[in-house]
Formats: structure tokens, sequence, C-alpha cells
């Protein structure tokens, strides 16, 4: 690490104009060779960093932001920091730990490089977990919150209610996941994919799965069943709906989800 180039997200109050402050002077010796305001400004890419002579991409934000901030420099030969400055810090916990960025900062010179392991699915991917189905509507009423729109959280609230409880989407072929559920949750990990299905009549749980993204214990609760495999295939007489680590998005079914790893590689300071 020397040379970086420095990728926030000016929507989170993680990266305030003070924060920056207090990373750029940090950074001690490092030379920040440019910065990005994500999503207002455009994502650098390899040729924009290698003209910079950049070596380290540091992403200071959330999951989403770091998924888009990577794929966009994925064939790039340099390496990424990931900071957290997002609401669930998913990918920065599993690189780094529950630490905050100062301390992930001052261990990266001493860190490792690793490859990351990833769902994809056609020109999606995800790094820490895909949701797919009803239930991943409930992250609108949470963005909702989120921005201090409250005069639409009502609203959103309802209509995810109503959605989640009357479509369902159905996981092909056979096994103890297969068939109708509320939701179908992906996550990577180091050489498969972790499926669970999600088929709870719960109010609370369905809206726990859009609101508070991969937190919590839902893997043990009721209607919750667990697989792995290297890939899964889904099918719904509708547009499925789908979050790619906390981002929406709408397929066309059928959808095809399959294990991959990343070909940029990413500084981990986690024993």
């Amino acid at each position: 690490m020397k040379t970086l180039w420095l990728v926030l997200n000016t929507a989170s109050g993680s990266t305030s104009d003070a924060i920056v402050g207090e990373f750029e002077q940090a950074c001690g010796d490092y030379v920040i060779a440019g910065r990005t305001a994500f999503p207002a400004e455009t994502l650098p890419d390899a040729t924009v960093l290698d003209a910079a002579g950049v070596d380290t991409l540091v992403v200071f934000g959330g999951d989403g932001t770091i998924n888009a901030a990577t794929c966009n420099v994925e064939d790039w030969d340099g390496t990424a920091l990931i900071l957290p400055g997002g609401t669930m810090n998913g990918l920065a916990k599993q690189l780094h730990g529950d630490i905050g960025w100062a301390e992930v900062l001052k261990r990266a010179p001493n860190g490792h490089a690793i490859h990351v392991p990833v769902a994809i699915c056609g020109q999606h991917r995800a790094m820490v977990g895909v949701i797919l189905g009803p239930a991943s509507s409930w992250f609108h009423a949470r963005e909702y919150v989120r921005s201090g729109a409250w005069s639409k959280v009502t609203r959103a609230l309802r209509y995810a209610a109503r959605k989640t409880f009357a479509r369902t989407i159905r996981v092909v072929g056979e096994g103890p996941n297969a068939g109708r559920h509320r939701a179908v949750i992906v996550t990577p990990r180091d050489h498969d994919l972790e499926i669970a299905a999600v088929s709870t009549d719960s109010w609370f749980i369905a809206a726990r799965l859009g609101w508070s993204w991969l937190l919590g214990d839902w893997r043990d609760a009721d209607g919750v069943t667990v697989t792995y495999a290297p890939s899964v295939d889904l099918a719904s007489s509708r547009q499925v709906s789908v979050l790619f680590d906390g981002e929406p998005a709408k397929l066309r079914a059928p959808v095809h989800v399959e294990h991959a790893v990343t070909r940029l590689t990413f500084i981990a300071t986690k024993a």
C-alpha cells in the first residue's frame, strides 16, 4: 500500500466530511491520488486507477457501495481495502472482524491478499448475500426510514406485508428446500453457496429478513431450511424481486445463482 484511491458513499452518515478528514490524517505517508463520491460521481475503472499510479482502492461505505466499486475494477491488478462505513458492514466484518475503520487502516500493511467468494446471477453479483423473493420488498420501507421519508413508511410497510404473503418463489429440483417459499437467501461461502429457504408465515420473521438484511439468528427460526450447493435455480410466475448485498433489482424468471470467486484481490486483516 503506497498510493490510494478513495471511494466513499456520500449518503452514509459514517462518511461525513469530518470522518473523511480524520481518515486522510490517519493515512500518514500514503498518497491519496483521487477521491470518488458515490453515487454522485462515476466510479473509477482500471484505466483511471492505473493512470494515477494507484495500487490500492479504498472503499469506505456499505456493502452495496463496496459491491459496485469493486465490480467496476474486477479485472484490475491492484488490491481493494474495505473500510466499514455502512449500516451492516457484512464484507468488512468478514475481512477484518468487528473493528472500526481506523484499526483496519492500521492493520492493513500487515494484512494478506485474498479472493472473495461471490454469488453470481447473470450480470449481478453479491459478496455478502442475495435475498430473492417477496420478502425482499421490506427493503423499501427500511430505505424510507433511513432517508427520513416518514410519510412513505406506513404505505411501504403495508405493501411489503401484502406482497410477502401473497406471492412465493420456487426452488427448482429435489432436496429438502425444493418447492415454494417466501424468500430464498443465498450466501457465498469459500467453496459453495449456503441456500436458506424461508417458508414462514410469521410477519415478524419476514419483516426482519428485509429490514435487518443478514443479521440475527434467523437461520435457526422455524420455517427456515438450509442446504449447501454450488448453484441453485429458482422459478416464479412473475418477475423476481432480489436484493444483491442490500441493493434491489428485478429479474426475469427463471433465475440461476452460482458460486464463484473474485479475480480482484482484497486485503484481509482478520486472522
